[in-house]
């Protein structure tokens, strides 16, 4: 898609992965699309081929531009080991990972947004000349803008304002929303993998709604996209009717935090049903939903119902201002096995008062859950994460649990499984890693340089961090006293507000 344009401004759009992962990407998607809408940019991808070890030097996709040709690199931050892969194609381009590294003149501008360096941006401002605050509408075109129109010194007019946060701001930065989604840029057209199945079965992605009303104490992705807003019914059936058609697909797939929530949600999967389409919506709230709406999801050939209870237990449920008990569970179990879908589930494990008896507890539910599926392999499907704590949650005081106890915890829960139950839990250290970024400063920062350089493998961050002189522990299990985010930017709540969200989450446990 990329433009034959000699004045246009040259945007290296790298994704921190492979291309699988950005062709599932509707952020990177919509990025895409809307820069290469501008008439005087031209955006190029820029994808990982491998999430470790050493990486040749980046080229673009569209015409094979090196990383280092180009204007301005942007990078999207989702998920905190992202800065890693960043770090490692900065380097295999000659482009050292770290700012003060680098040399203005020699090397294009390095710009991260994304909600990862929008809550925490301490460790993004080491890497980056320019962090992003908020949502990508909202400063992505003025970047862009004040970068063609007065050049790179001209991006300091930016600087230190809503939505643009760069080295020495002296107040903290608020975040740019995107106040009305039927405004907003989406894409129509979307690269994909041909018969690869890539995404979701090879469906169009449309964002129905941003945000979540239901704000859990865990989530850094609702407290990150507040305030909730949603897509008109009208404008998502344009969008899907325009994508499904631009882009020779049948499926759907509805990007969103709690899609039921949406007011037309019932009447949009409705009109896809009757559309002679399907759809596919990732994980769902269980107490929205009911055995009309599993019998809707079933009709738009969606084969698993995903639900997130976080924990089983009712004490502990509290804490995190999410309880879906079991008795839900095995109802819409039930509601999805007599159509012949199956069940994921997602489990928590390290939150705040959690007990090994309280694992033993969840082994005899699922035991429960079990006896009741039909004799299918993986009828029941669980997902064990620990809780990593975040910056801009009331979780986010929380020291992230120890390796023993984790591991103890998924050895006790795996008893439940069997023929229809099976349980996959997360790497301790990818979690441990996430955490250490997450709530990470400037050090953690020349850590992921040095560990990317290393060649960014899970092992090699202790080597980095001996090398470094760095206890990447004092960031993991905190609680940490500082936190330097607090001092950066201004989600639009006050820390207080989360402190006082902490200690009533605490006091519950007492209840």
């Amino acid at each position: 898609m990329a433009k034959r344009c000699r004045s246009c401004l040259r945007v290296a759009l790298l994704y921190p992965a492979v291309y699988s992962a950005a062709v599932a990407s509707l952020a990177y998607q919509n990025l895409y699309y809307m820069l290469n809408s501008i008439d005087y940019v031209q955006a190029e991808r820029l994808v990982a081929t491998s999430m470790a070890g050493e990486e040749p030097p980046p080229r673009s996709l569209e015409t094979g531009t090196p990383l280092d040709r180009f204007d301005l690199v942007l990078v999207p931050v989702s998920y905190e080991l992202d800065y890693v892969t960043m770090a490692r194609m900065l380097e295999a381009a000659g482009v050292p990972a770290l700012r003060r590294a680098r040399q203005p003149g020699d090397h294009p501008l390095v710009v991260v947004g994304g909600p990862v360096p929008s809550m925490n941006p301490a460790v993004a401002l080491e890497l980056a000349d320019l962090v992003l605050v908020g949502e990508a509408e909202e400063t992505v075109p003025r970047l862009a803008e004040q970068l063609y129109t007065g050049g790179r010194e001209a991006v300091h007019g930016l600087a230190c304002r809503r939505g643009f946060l760069a080295p020495g701001c002296s107040e903290p930065v608020g975040k740019a929303v995107a106040w009305s989604l039927d405004e907003a840029f989406h894409s129509t057209l979307q690269f994909r993998v041909p018969g690869s199945g890539e995404p979701w079965g090879e469906a169009y992605m449309v964002e129905a709604s941003r945000g979540c009303p239901h704000m859990c104490r865990f989530c850094m992705e609702a407290h990150f996209l507040l305030p909730t807003r949603h897509r008109s019914l009208g404008r998502l059936k344009q969008l899907i009717e325009q994508g499904v058609e631009a882009n020779g697909v049948r499926r759907v797939a509805f990007y969103a935090l709690s899609f039921f929530d949406h007011p037309s949600a019932d009447e949009l999967l409705e009109w896809v049903v009757g559309e002679g389409l399907e759809a596919t919506i990732g994980s769902l709230r269980a107490d929205l939903l009911d055995e009309d709406r599993v019998e809707l999801l079933h009709a738009a050939g969606q084969r698993v119902v995903t639900v997130a209870p976080e924990t089983l237990s009712p004490r502990l449920c509290r804490a995190t201002g999410k309880c879906i008990m079991i008795d839900v569970v095995e109802e819409i179990a039930g509601w999805a096995w007599r159509r012949r879908m199956h069940i994921k589930l997602y489990l928590m494990l390290g939150l705040p008062g959690e007990t090994d008896r309280d694992i033993e507890d969840y082994v005899e539910q699922l035991r429960r859950l079990s006896r009741r599926a039909p004799p299918a392999r993986d009828a029941i499907r669980v997902t064990v994460n620990p809780l990593v704590p975040k910056p801009w949650t009331p979780f986010q005081y929380l020291p992230l649990v120890d390796r023993k106890t984790y591991e103890r915890r998924v050895r006790v829960l795996r008893r439940a499984q069997s023929k229809v139950l099976s349980i996959d839990a997360l790497s301790y250290r990818y979690a441990y890693a996430q955490a250490v970024i997450a709530r990470g400063d400037g050090r953690v920062a020349e850590l992921v340089a040095e560990w990317a350089r290393l060649g960014g493998r899970l092992g090699q961050l202790w080597t980095a961090a001996r090398r470094l002189g760095v206890n990447p522990d004092s960031y993991a299990h905190g609680p940490p006293e500082e936190r330097p985010w607090e001092h950066l930017v201004r989600p639009g709540y006050p820390p207080a507000a989360l402190r006082d969200s902490y200690r009533a989450a605490l006091a519950s446990l007492k209840a």
